[in-house]
């Protein structure tokens, strides 16, 4: 398997050339697949541990493996989004600055009955009283979002200066 070259499209190649010879020996088939692939593989691994009788299981492990690592890139994605974005300056100063721009959006109303909630708290973002604007997770999240795609630039501490500091 060649370096870029998905797992996928060397499995369709294999498959075609397998095809293309009209089968033969099952097992050596799938023990000239395992050597293929890269020498750090784990699917490489799990064919040399427990080598598969045939090609039907020799397809099965593969679909299991590419399973395994569609789950582990979304779980990473789902971290790279989790990461907090570090301003420079207070949300609530970054708020004041752009909130008349096209991209920006205001909230929904807070939910509930306004009588229950904290009325010392106010939140500039939800004109509202119950939490204060630097607390605001809606608006943390509306700048991260933002951010996310390309706007805000200026207000982000970027990882080198988050590294030094």
């Amino acid at each position: 398997m060649r370096v870029g070259k998905t797992l996928w499209s060397y499995a369709s190649q294999y498959w075609e050339l397998y095809n293309e010879i009209g089968g033969g020996n099952e097992k050596i088939a799938a023990s000239t697949f395992k050597i293929g692939l890269p020498e750090d593989s784990e699917l490489r691994e799990s064919l040399t541990k427990r080598p598969p009788e045939d090609m039907r299981q020799l397809m099965r492990r593969i679909e299991k493996y590419k399973r395994l690592k569609d789950d582990r890139m979304q779980e990473s994605e789902a971290q790279i989004e989790g990461v907090n974005v570090v301003f420079k300056e207070p949300v609530h100063k970054i708020l004041d600055r752009i909130k008349n721009e096209s991209f920006f959006r205001w909230p929904n109303k807070i939910g509930g009955d306004p009588s229950r909630r904290n009325q010392n708290l106010y939140c500039t973002y939800h004109r509202d009283k119950e939490h204060t604007t630097e607390q605001c997770r809606v608006l943390k999240d509306h700048l991260g979002q933002l951010v996310k795609v390309g706007y805000l630039k200026e207000f982000v501490v970027d990882s080198a200066d988050q590294d030094a500091g």
